[in-house]
């Protein structure tokens, strides 16, 4: 089935359908709130009057109850309900066409007349059967074939009504929903000439009964989307969309194989069915008889599913069980009508699911016995009924009243006033006032009594074709009340997903209050209401999300799964299980729990996280099932899960690593993991370093008296960060002055673990996209509750765990304690901790080397506080001085005095040619990371022997998990690197600009200019005897060289290349830099420069564009030495001269127009355009010039750049 193309009909469907319906609601009067464009109809001798309209009685009736359920509910839910009602009957009947069980109907009578056959039937006079007044309006308006719209509305609702399927599959289509049948229904490309086109859904497609379940999600999709985009709790009506998800077929019929299949195959050994059931899991060992759930009626092997959506995992249940009817030896006929009325129910929370499973399960049966397409038997599939005042019809002043109208309504149904009966009865119908928002999960207190009572009555009135209306309302309340309290023994689901965090109020603490164990996720819920509903023995099946494996929240759950009852199997899907779903976020688990429990419980696993798609992960499954193979894992003791600290599902796990959690003590136990704190407004108390005054910072503050004392406002801020192990990711700052006051008592902000601020740690961030990463930290950080981190008493252990924890060892570890993508202080806190009598003074001396060199790679960058300055400069300047280099042979130093002119020659030719600097900087790096490499193996080699995991882990490390070179210097292709020499000259060309603006220096190394208000004094006392000389207003023309800025970039940069590189390798220097770059260096600086230091910055940039709309005029300025005075130096000193240049130029031109050539009369209209944009930017900095705007670092780029409006370039 091409889901792509199912997609896209019904997403393009609902938009159609919408729009229809709106314009039918406008064309009676309705506005998108809800209010009245024109005067309520008036009934009038007979008739009716609308708009100036004669209409009919019946008009004014079906008007008003739409008018009464907008006011009620919405516009908004009534559009969409009218959409969808028209939707699912008319897919419906084509279906039911396609299936050959009626005639066709919404089929052009040809490809020239666009007219349906139900219309041209009608003219014909061959009607559908309809009431005496839809007749005589239909005689009325087929005496003018111009009404072919007006035609089909009275005639497909006459056969929607006349259809049985159609009809007790939906319902009665509502009085109000006759009104809006869309206007565009039978319009060229409308829903009935997209329904009648074969690009869509294949004759194939309509006899497949996942169809109706692939449409429904996609139809649903965009609600979906919706409902998520607004990032709140989920209301009654948002949950349907909220959480269905149509289940891959393959992983249903595992779940019904190894379900209805196992029990009956327990039961009939010899069965031939066992040959069609190709996802059946055998048991390692076959059943014990007293853990069998054994029937002597195939009418006991119930089944169910309490979250049903459109019927995908019925139709499956459906399936099997009638081929176990006909091995039974029962007719078609027969077999169908006993699966629905003994063995199969459903219920789901949405009315319009509910209508979708009823039709799909008729249209099963009407395959398997044609006569079912008069659907005298039905289905047993339920909603959920709306709160009994409102079925009623009756407001109720209190909830006593309430209950006693309720109490003496059940009187009358139960026949007597027994007051225990009526009591539970009264506070189960009490609960489902909130029954369209709990669902499934209800848990009614009732006897068995009671139950037996309910359930003599309701078999008795549902024989009865005449019930009184208090009776006949009150019937759905009584069917949920049965159906929820039955046990069954078989029970199959994809429930919903629904975190805590989205719940509603009423959800949210209805599933505190009634499931302790499982509240974390609607999911297990289900779990825990599942094994509640199953008959002992019975055997549930269910796909969810695999957290409940593994995550702390579902401890309790975990526990009472393992404790009480058996996982026969289970398919690990992990992530890409739905394959309409992108990303790692969504990772499941099919599992089939059986309710039993025996000593020495075993299951059999099966490990598909690995699979790329859905299908891969089905062929996994089917063709895997040796052992070894890391996919198959059979006969796994459920015992072995108590072995490890919170019972994680970890079936894989080797018992090397089980002895690693039973042998030693947690982690918790020698060190303190913590969590850090949450500032409630991270764009209030954090920044980026760069972004303000070097002097405000405190750096290396052993404690927080010392950080107190500093008078400082600004401090280190470990917020995690990107996949790094050693050392980096610290960029940020936050404002902790005098001892964090602001923050301590800003609302929603949360303090933890003080006592441990500015200390040394080993940190980890929180969210990983893949593998974990461990980093050290020195003292002086302040750490986020994003950046977990970990404080030892002993300082020795610093270095030896930080080994430890990035070693493939605790990667292992950590599969089985969080497979996901989050790593709480939890799930680290159970790692088990390490004997560091293990080789103590090897490993340290090697993570020392670790963290060396990531210092260096982290410190090599001008992102970091402690860059002193560029690659490129400070090879040179090593070259340059002898005494700085030595040559080694077989690994000794060279003495000076023994150097040959060669080796003078090398170290002259290496100081100013930028290519050789270059090649000279990649060996040496590369050294490095090779270093950094071997480093990480051996450590994981000693790792994987303190553990004896040598058949089970090797120590290898992929290239691409070394963490340094990481800012594009590199890319990895297969065991080799390839440099990008672009990157290493971006780096360089910023460098130079920051020592244009002063921040730099190639006369002294580190930060020069980097407080508010510093300027050339500042610098000249800083750097008294400066080679280059800065720009003397931090504003640099970002223009091309054919302007007049005799300070252009281009110009200033090839000035300092000369000097820092030398004169005699300028030429060699810059066609070095334009091979790198791949361009002209005037082109990088005008049209990439500020993009690429946006970039490095991450839209905190410290240089500030100055642009017009398209960049005819465009210059930088350093934050840092900007005032109140900046707009107005570039509109007087930069822009009016270059308008005058412009206009000079244009007058020489104009001059000289007779002689000018095609390309210089195109340039004149170009200069022409500069001019018309320059004048228009001047206007709008002029007004922002006059505001002499002034602003404080310590706000941040983002609110002092928004000061200037849009005479700065935008960050995003």
């Amino acid at each position: 089935m091409e889901t792509n193309r199912l997609k896209r009909f019904a997403s393009e469907a609902r938009n159609i359908l919408m729009s229809g319906v709106k314009q039918r609601l406008t064309a009676l009067g309705f506005q998108t709130d809800g209010s009245l464009s024109t005067k309520l109809p008036e009934l009038m001798g007979g008739g009716s009057v609308f708009m100036g309209e004669v209409q009919s009685e019946d008009f004014y009736h079906k008007w008003m109850s739409l008018y009464h359920r907008i006011q009620t509910h919405s516009y908004r839910e009534v559009a969409e309900e009218a959409a969808y009602t028209w939707f699912n009957r008319l897919m419906a009947i084509r279906i039911m066409v396609k299936n050959e069980l009626v005639p066709a109907v919404l089929e052009y009578e040809s490809d020239e007349v666009r007219i349906p056959l139900l219309v041209s039937e009608a003219r014909q006079r061959r009607f559908p059967q309809m009431n005496e007044e839809s007749r005589q309006k239909l005689e009325a308006l087929l005496n003018n074939d111009a009404l072919t719209d007006e035609q089909f509305a009275v005639l497909i609702v006459a056969y929607c009504h006349s259809s049985p399927i159609i009809h007790k599959s939906f319902g009665a289509i509502s009085d109000y929903t006759e009104l809006l049948l869309p206007s565009n229904i039978l319009a060229k490309d409308g829903f009935i000439d997209k329904l009648n086109a074969d690009e869509y859904i294949s004759d194939e497609d309509y006899r497949s009964p996942e169809l109706i379940g692939w449409l429904y999600q996609f139809y649903i999709s965009e609600r979906k989307d919706e409902v998520f985009a607004k990032k709140s709790k989920f209301e009654a009506d948002e949950i349907p969309a909220a959480t269905q998800i149509f289940t891959p077929n393959w992983i249903v019929k595992y779940m019904v194989q190894n379900t209805v299949g196992r029990i009956y195959l327990d039961n009939n050994p010899y069965t031939d069915i066992k040959k069609e059931m190709q996802y059946l899991v055998e048991p390692v060992e076959p059943t014990p008889a007293d853990a069998i759930y054994q029937f002597e009626n195939i009418h006991d092997l119930t089944c169910a599913d309490l979250a049903c959506g459109s019927g995908h995992i019925l139709n499956e249940c459906f399936d099997l069980l009638y081929q176990i009817y006909i091995e039974e030896g029962y007719n078609r006929r027969k077999a169908v009508e006993d699966i629905f009325r003994y063995n199969l129910t459903g219920i789901d929370i949405d009315t319009r699911a509910k209508q979708l499973a009823t039709f799909a399960l008729l249209m099963k049966a009407c395959q398997k016995d044609a006569s079912f397409v008069d659907a005298h038997c039905m289905p047993r599939v339920l909603d959920m009924p709306v709160p009994y005042a409102e079925a009623m019809g009756k407001t109720f002043n209190t909830p006593d009243e309430e209950r006693t109208f309720i109490r003496s309504v059940l009187s009358e149904y139960i026949m007597g006033g027994n007051a225990e009966v009526l009591d539970e009865l009264t506070d189960a119908v009490s609960l489902m006032n909130d029954a369209q928002t709990l669902g499934s999960i209800m848990k009614f207190t009732i006897s068995e009594r009671t139950r037996n009572v309910i359930a003599v009555r309701t078999a008795e009135y549902e024989q009865q074709e005449v019930l009184s209306e208090d009776i006949r309302k009150i019937l759905p309340y009584m069917r949920i009340i049965l159906t929820l309290t039955q046990n069954y023994a078989v029970l199959v689901m994809n429930p919903p997903y629904m975190g805590g965090g989205n719940m509603n109020e009423v959800l949210g603490k209805y599933v505190k209050e009634n499931y302790e164990n499982s509240k974390a996720d609607l999911f297990s819920v289900f779990m825990d209401l599942a094994i509640d509903r199953l008959k002992q023995e019975g055997k549930y099946g269910m796909i969810n999300m695999q957290s409940w494996m593994f995550l702390s929240s579902f401890e309790k759950l975990r526990k009472k799964v393992l404790d009480n009852y058996q996982i026969d199997s289970m398919l690990h899907l992990g992530p890409r299980t739905f394959d309409e779903l992108s990303g790692e976020v969504v990772q499941n688990t099919a599992f089939v729990i059986s309710r039993n429990h025996k000593e020495n419980t075993q299951g059999t696993y099966f490990r598909l996280v690995d699979g790329k798609n859905c299908g891969d992960k089905e062929q996994m499954f089917l063709n895997h099932r040796e052992q070894g193979a890391k996919i198959y894992y059979p006969a796994i003791p459920q015992s072995n899960f108590e072995k490890i600290p919170g019972c994680p599902i970890g079936y894989w796990v080797s018992e090397k690593i089980r002895e690693a959690f039973t042998s030693n003590l947690a982690l918790s136990a020698v060190a303190s993991p913590c969590v850090g704190l949450q500032t409630a407004d991270n764009a209030r108390f954090l920044r980026l370093w760069s972004e303000v005054s070097q002097n405000r910072i405190g750096f290396g503050c052993e404690n927080a008296a010392v950080a107190a004392h500093s008078q400082k406002k600004w401090f280190p801020h470990n917020k995690g960060g990107s996949f790094r192990r050693w050392h980096g990711n610290q960029e940020f700052i936050i404002n902790w002055e005098k001892d964090g006051k602001e923050l301590r008592t800003f609302k929603g902000a949360v303090i933890r673990n003080p006592s441990f601020y500015f200390k040394q740690s080993l940190s980890w961030p929180k969210v990983c996209s893949d593998n974990i990463s461990f980093r050290y930290f020195p003292n002086g950080f302040i750490y986020d509750c994003a950046a977990m981190s970990i404080f030892f008493n002993n300082e020795k252990m610093y270095f030896y765990y930080v080994a430890y924890l990035n070693s493939k060892v605790v990667h292992t570890i950590l599969e089985v304690l969080s497979p996901t993508l989050n790593f709480e202080v939890g799930q680290i806190s159970k790692i088990p901790s390490c004997d560091m009598k293990n080789n103590y003074q090897l490993i340290v001396d090697i993570v020392q080397q670790n963290i060396s060199i990531s210092k260096q790679d982290w410190d090599a960058h001008e992102t970091s506080w402690d860059f002193t300055e560029n690659e490129f400069v400070k090879y040179s300047k090593r070259n340059s001085d002898p005494s700085l280099y030595n040559f080694t042979s077989e690994g000794e130093n060279i003495p000076m005095e023994s150097w040959s002119d060669k080796h003078f020659d090398f170290i002259n030719k290496n100081a100013n040619s930028l290519e050789c600097l270059a090649e000279q900087i990649k060996g040496e790096w590369e050294d490095k990371f090779m270093e950094l490499h071997h480093n990480e193996e051996e450590l994981n080699r000693q790792f994987i022997e303190i553990y004896g995991l040598q058949d089970e882990l090797t120590p290898d490390v992929p290239l691409s998990e070394i963490t340094i070179l990481q800012q594009g210097e590199i890319s990895i292709e297969g065991d080799k690197l390839r440099w990008n020499d672009d990157v290493l000259i971006k780096q360089l060309i910023s460098y130079s600009v920051g020592c244009m603006m002063g921040r730099y220096s190639i006369d002294r190394t580190g930060l020069i200019l980097a407080n508010q208000g510093d300027g050339q004094k500042e610098y000249e006392a800083l750097v008294p005897h400066s080679r280059f000389t800065i720009d003397d207003d931090g504003i640099i023309p970002l223009m091309s060289v054919n302007t007049e800025f005799t300070d252009n970039i281009t110009l200033r940069f090839k000035t300092w290349l000369s000097i820092t590189f030398g004169e005699e390798s300028l030429m060699d220097n810059l066609n070095f830099i334009e091979r790198s770059l791949g361009k002209h260096l005037d082109d990088y600086f005008v049209k990439d420069f500020w993009k690429d230091h946006k970039k490095m910055y991450q839209n905190r940039p410290i240089y500030w564009l100055f642009s017009s709309k398209k960049g005819s005029f465009q210059c930088i300025a350093y934050m840092h030495r900007m005032n109140a005075y900046t707009a107005e130096k570039i509109r007087t000193n930069y822009l009016l001269p270059h308008i005058e240049w412009l206009l000079n130029k244009q007058n020489e031109m104009q001059a000289n127009a007779a002689n000018l050539s095609t390309r210089e009369r195109k340039e004149q209209d170009g200069i022409g355009k500069q001019i018309d944009e320059c004048r228009e930017y001047h206007d709008r900095l002029h007004v922002v010039a006059d505001q002499q705007i002034g602003f404080d670092l310590d706000d941040g780029v983002v609110v002092n750049y928004a000061k200037f409006g849009d005479v700065l370039a935008k960050l995003k």
